[in-house]
C-alpha cells in the first residue's frame, strides 16, 4: 500500500489531496491514515495543509542523489575557494551531506607550515566542527531531527538543538578544539533559493592564527563566497 500511494506522486504530480489518494487506493480512511502516518514518519511524505500531502525530506534527498553529480557545486566553487585560500592562508574545504554524514568535497592546503589537513572524500561526523554543524543546522527540520533522535540521547540533542538555532540566527558556525585540539572552524552554507542547503563552505586553522580580529572578515569573506557560489548555480 506504501508503494501505491507514492506511486500517485509520479502519475499525478504533487501535492495530492487526502481524496485523491482514497479514491486512487480503495482502503478505508481510517487504514491509509495509518499508511500515510508511516510514510510522514520514515521522510517519504509530509503534510503541508489541510489534506495534502507532498514528497517529505527523504524523498528529496533520494532525488537529490539520483540527479546526480555535484561537478556543478565543485566547479562554482574551486575559484571562490581558491581566491578566499590566497587571502587568507588558511585551509579552506568545500563539505556536503552524505547520508548520516559530512563528506569533504573539495579542499585548499593552507599556506602554513602548521596547518589542519583535509583529504578530499573524507568523512566527517555530522555533529562534530563547524563545516558540520552548518550543514546540519540548514538541513530540512524532519530530516534533522531524524539524524539527532537516531544517533543522539535526549539530553545532547536538546544542547545540539540550542546550537543549531543559534547558527541559524547568525548564518554560520564557529567551533574551537572541537575535532582537533587547538584548531578553529569557520562554515557558512552554500543555499539554494536562500533555503535549501547545497554544501558548505569553511575555513580551518590553529586558533593562534585565527583570533578574533580576523575572524569577522573570514565570515564575511565566506558569507559573500557562499552567495556567489549559488548564484553560479542558478
Amino acid at each position: 500500500m506504501n508503494y501505491k500511494i507514492l506511486q500517485l506522486f509520479h502519475t499525478h504530480g504533487t501535492p495530492l489531496h487526502i481524496d485523491l489518494i482514497l479514491n486512487e487506493t480503495d482502503v478505508p480512511r481510517s487504514s491509509l491514515y495509518r499508511h500515510i502516518k508511516n510514510l510522514i514518519e520514515a521522510g517519504l511524505i509530509e503534510a503541508i495543509g489541510k489534506g495534502m500531502y507532498a514528497p517529505g525530506w527523504l524523498a528529496d534527498e533520494i532525488s537529490r542523489v539520483k540527479r546526480g553529480s555535484l561537478d556543478p557545486l565543485i566547479k562554482a566553487s574551486l575559484p571562490i575557494m581558491q581566491e578566499i585560500n590566497r587571502e587568507s592562508g588558511e585551509s579552506v574545504n568545500l563539505t556536503v551531506v552524505n547520508g548520516s554524514k559530512v563528506r569533504v568535497l573539495a579542499h585548499f592546503e593552507s599556506m602554513h607550515n602548521l596547518k589542519f589537513s583535509f583529504v578530499e572524500g573524507q568523512i566527517l561526523d555530522i555533529f562534530k566542527g563547524a563545516s558540520s554543524k552548518v550543514l546540519l543546522a540548514n538541513l530540512e527540520e524532519k530530516h534533522r531531527q531524524f539524524l539527532i533522535e537516531s544517533n543522539l540521547t535526549h539530553e545532547e540533542g536538546e544542547v545540539l538543538n540550542q546550537e543549531i538555532e543559534q547558527i541559524r540566527k547568525v548564518g554560520y558556525s564557529i567551533t574551537n578544539s572541537e575535532v582537533d585540539d587547538n584548531a578553529i572552524g569557520i562554515s557558512v552554507p552554500i543555499l539554494k533559493g536562500g533555503k535549501y542547503v547545497l554544501g558548505g563552505l569553511s575555513i580551518a586553522g590553529p586558533a593562534f592564527r585565527i583570533k578574533d580580529d580576523n575572524i569577522n572578515t573570514y565570515i564575511e569573506k565566506l558569507k559573500e563566497g557562499a552567495i556567489d557560489i549559488a548564484l553560479h548555480l542558478e
